[in-house]
């Protein structure tokens, strides 16, 4: 998998709530439009461990491969978004960077459900 994970704040002079409405009734929309993006996944910051450099948000974009990213940047070039449509102006991009990711999932099991003799269900308690 690869992502493109983008940091940024909102424009000075643009309220959030501004924001959120052009972020999902017109940019959203735009990027669901794009051939191979598969997901996006937008991460609220509520504070910095380390650093000075504040975010609003962490955004990520997921592609299934390096080249399904390239093409999706290709169609991009090919099919502009109009000035009003467009993050400039309101969104101030502090980086942007592809990724490759590993994943590893260290959720708990689940217990499983056990039956009593009269069918009402519990779980079994490891």
């Amino acid at each position: 998998m690869v992502k493109a994970i983008l940091g940024y704040d909102i424009m000075p002079g643009m309220s959030v709530q501004d924001y959120e409405r052009w972020l999902k009734e017109v940019h959203l929309p735009d990027l669901s439009k794009i051939p191979g993006l598969k997901k996006v996944v937008l991460n609220t910051v509520k504070g910095l461990v380390r650093g000075h450099t504040t975010f609003y948000r962490i955004a990520e974009l997921h592609y299934d491969s390096m080249e399904a990213f390239e093409e999706a940047q290709a169609w991009r070039e090919k099919n502009p978004v109009s000035g009003e449509r467009s993050p400039e102006g309101k969104t101030d991009f502090k980086f942007y960077v592809v990724c490759e990711s590993e994943e590893f999932d260290f959720g708990k099991k689940r217990p499983k459900p056990m039956v009593h003799h009269r069918g009402t269900e519990d779980t079994e308690k490891s």
